[in-house]
């Protein structure tokens, strides 16, 4: 361990927790911080976001405080970033960000105590590991089948009100991924629409961003009438909070390798996932209940600027049976379909 020393659980210890993004890789460092702040009460934790990651930790009862980092104010930030993270007098660092801003950020920091890992500069660390029984100097074992991120009761009043009038079954359909490439097409969610409303259910189309507006406004443009007044489009429309309450309160969740996949997951939701470029198990999806793969040779080839538009290849009648399927064990869901 070098010259590493454990949080003690005593005394006023402070502790900055570092994985600033993206969405996918916030989600799942929640289970880490939430067991460091059980193992140690009493120890203040900071954790250390991007825009707009920090309006889906604000509130969670594992975190002291945050610190927000705007992209956005480029090397002025930054170096606000730092004089900030020197000025609040933290005992320990932790991070699983494993980038080089992270890495730069430990070794400006101040910090005496400092765990993490970096690919070539892990000297900036003096405990080298992101193993979280090492971090805190006693075995903790994280327990994957809790659920740690808690939605708030304002939070549920206003998916209670958001959602009001929408019949069940309600199914989040998260339409947009970080690539194209990754993306299913939007006449495909068009159709696998029609049929879930042809069955009595509700779609509701979650993403956030211009790109995704624009998908979300070309399914809703080939939707017939009927369909369409039955369609929730809340793309762009919420904040990632609101997000995790509207995907909270849905039956089932439909989509790809994208971040509100893994708040899906973190909330023990039923999922269906779509895969070509990337598998599950290489972006932390592996616990997706259906997972419908691509019959590409090439599945898992992470190519960005493959000119084969693989996801096409998976019908949307595939994806609604495996919805079916997915929904018969539940009494409500039985019924109805």
């Amino acid at each position: 361990m070098g010259n590493y020393r454990p949080p003690d659980g005593i005394g006023e210890e402070r502790l900055l927790f570092i994985r600033y993004s993206a969405l996918g890789d916030v989600v799942r460092a929640i289970p880490v911080v939430a067991t460091i702040k059980k193992t140690f009460p009493a120890l203040h934790i900071t954790w250390l976001l991007e825009r707009p990651f920090d309006e889906l930790i604000q509130g969670q009862s594992y975190v002291d405080d945050m610190l927000v980092w705007d992209r956005k104010l480029g090397l002025k930030g930054f170096w606000g970033l730092i004089q900030s993270i020197r000025r609040s007098n933290f005992t320990h660092l932790v991070s699983i960000q494993g980038t080089d801003r992270s890495a730069v950020i430990a070794l400006l920091s101040g910090i005496k105590n400092r765990a993490g890992r970096h690919d070539w500069a892990s000297f900036v660390y003096n405990l080298p590991r992101e193993d979280i029984s090492q971090i805190l100097g006693r075995p903790v074992t994280i327990d994957r089948s809790r659920v740690y991120y808690k939605i708030s009761d304002e939070l549920k009043s206003f998916r209670n009100d958001l959602l009001c009038g929408i019949s069940f079954p309600r199914i989040a359909c998260i339409i947009g991924a970080s690539k194209p490439v990754k993306r299913w097409p939007a006449c495909n969610w068009a159709e696998l629409a029609e049929m879930i409303v042809s069955m009595g259910g509700s779609p509701i189309l979650i993403g956030h961003g211009e790109e995704e507006k624009n998908i979300a406004r070309e399914i809703m443009s080939t939707l017939t009438n009927g369909v369409y007044k039955k369609i929730l489009d809340l793309v762009g429309k919420l904040k990632l909070n609101e997000m995790a309450a509207i995907i909270d309160g849905c039956d089932a969740i439909i989509g790809g390798d994208t971040g509100p996949m893994h708040l899906a997951l973190a909330l023990k939701r039923p999922t269906i996932g779509i895969f070509g470029p990337t598998l599950p198990e290489q972006v932390g999806l592996s616990e997706i209940n259906c997972k419908i793969m691509v019959s590409c040779p090439l599945a898992g080839c992470q190519r960005w600027n493959c000119p084969n538009k693989c996801l096409s290849g998976i019908q949307p009648a595939e994806v609604f049976k495996a919805l079916l399927r997915l929904c018969a064990n539940t009494n409500y869901m039985s019924k109805t379909f």
